[in-house]
């Protein structure tokens, strides 16, 4: 049985999903943030496709 989190695309794909949440958790984590953080992983036959993301901030 073959292993797609092993590919080397996952893998690629990992990484920056790695880095995208440590730099969305830097910028929802701080005093003085309301809002939302959001990562969204698109997959197709076990191969991560895209990784979207966003911050949503409310105005107190």
């Amino acid at each position: 049985m073959d292993q797609p989190l092993r590919s080397p695309t996952n893998c690629r794909m990992v990484d920056k999903l790695r880095q995208t949440v440590e730099a969305l958790l830097e910028q929802a984590l701080r005093r003085g943030f309301f809002g939302t953080a959001a990562v969204e992983i698109s997959v197709q036959d076990g191969t991560i496709q895209h990784i979207r993301w966003r911050i949503e901030q409310m105005e107190r």
